[in-house]
């Protein structure tokens, strides 16, 4: 009979792990030869029942038949790790727990024990017993970088962002941390709290300590825009936005709405004159502005309308499907320009324009930490077009 890969490495592993202990145990003078038998009965029952996919009596046996110490807690921690690959966190959690309880451990052992365990309820989202292991490991232990990190994570999943801070902090002062504009983002996070209470002031505190953390940091330029708006400073909000597009022209459509609505509240000229300026005459900056504006949702603006012909120009697939439908795109009237701007509305927002580079996370939203592997700044747009660096620049 065939035995499947993984259960193959399994019983590899614990043949590896197990052997060692075994005749560590028969080199031990007070091991009698009636104890050695029991032993040897034993683990190969145990192995029996691996090779049988009993796993849970198999765990019955071996935590019964060893008892931890020093010279087999090695073998312990390969079985706990074992069941933490396969997905078995409950039988990780009883083995590693089984090696905790042992008081004759040396204080290297424990640490490692501690660790296993910690990492086991973080597996199983058991956060709250997770973070006080990795509380204690972080104090004072050679892992305390590893502690750490996932301190971070427990605290971004748990959105605790104060709490985030500092283990962050804690953690640059020994080590790298993994994503460099986290701290800046969890200080937008903590803004747009504040600013959702009201609280403008505290909104602004903390998108200084993100733009002192992150120099041009798109994110807290967004959500100062967003302060501005409602603090009735659209000029501001306007440059912001400006300035934002022209450092990073990829975030084009999160800009758009809010200098549409500083446009709409304060109805002046010179804001007037500085969205036109945005529609520049290049067919493709023009094309761009239209993509942007519809997976925006704002397909109904006039100006989509007047741009739509440049967008279905420049992406092919899309104008072959408009040729098609309506006809060639330039003479098409603006009751049909508008009819194809709100069903490509409705096409574009429910395909995934948004990729995560690092893991491959594909969403119709925009997300700055990607939902799948908890990346910043990792979730790029999959735009139809090119956006060149510069396009909407004054």
């Amino acid at each position: 009979m065939l035995i499947e890969p993984s259960l193959t490495l399994i019983v590899a592993l614990f043949v590896a792990a197990g052997a060692g202990w075994f005749f560590g145990r028969y080199r031990r003078p007070a091991s009698t030869p009636q104890q050695n038998d029991e032993l040897k009965e034993g683990y190969f029952q145990g192995l029996r029942f691996l090779l049988n996919e009993e796993p849970d009596k198999a765990l019955e046996v071996f935590l019964r038949m060893v008892d931890v110490d020093n010279e087999t807690v090695e073998t312990h921690f390969a079985l706990g790790n074992l069941y933490r690959r396969r997905g078995e966190v409950e039988r990780a959690i009883r083995v590693h727990e089984n090696i905790i309880a042992r008081p004759s451990l040396s204080a290297a052992h424990r640490m490692h024990a501690k660790l296993a365990l910690a990492e086991d309820y973080f597996r199983a989202g058991l956060f709250d017993r997770a973070e006080t292991l990795f509380q204690q490991l972080a104090a004072d232990s050679p892992q305390r970088a590893t502690a750490l990190r996932y301190l971070v994570r427990i605290y971004e999943q748990q959105r605790d962002w104060e709490q985030a801070i500092a283990a962050h902090e804690r953690l640059v002062a020994i080590a790298s941390a993994e994503h460099p504009t986290a701290i800046a983002h969890y200080h937008c996070e903590l803004a747009e709290r504040a600013r959702t209470r009201g609280d403008f002031d505290g909104a602004r505190a903390h998108l200084r300590r993100a733009r002192e953390a992150q120099r041009n940091f798109p994110r807290s330029a967004l959500v100062r825009a967003d302060v501005a708006l409602d603090m009735g400073e659209s000029e501001l909000a306007a440059t912001l936005c400006q300035r934002i597009v022209e450092l990073h022209p990829k975030l084009l459509a999160l800009a758009l709405p809010r200098v549409l609505r500083a446009l709409r509240e304060k109805g002046s000229a010179q804001l007037e004159q500085r969205f036109a300026a945005w529609i520049r005459p290049e067919p493709s900056a023009r094309a761009e502005l239209a993509y942007a504006a519809i997976v925006a949702g704002l397909e109904q603006e006039p100006f989509v309308s007047d741009c739509l012909p440049d967008l279905l120009r420049e992406e092919a697939s899309l104008g072959e499907i408009a040729r098609a439908l309506a006809g060639e795109p330039t003479q098409l009237t603006a009751n049909q320009r508008r009819d194809l701007a709100l069903a490509l509305g409705r096409v574009l927002r429910r395909t995934q324009r948004y990729r995560c580079v690092e893991c491959g996370f594909a969403s119709a939203s925009h997300f700055w930490q990607c939902p799948g592997c908890r990346s910043w700044d990792a979730f790029a747009p999959v735009a139809l077009l090119d956006l060149t660096p510069g396009m909407y620049q004054r």
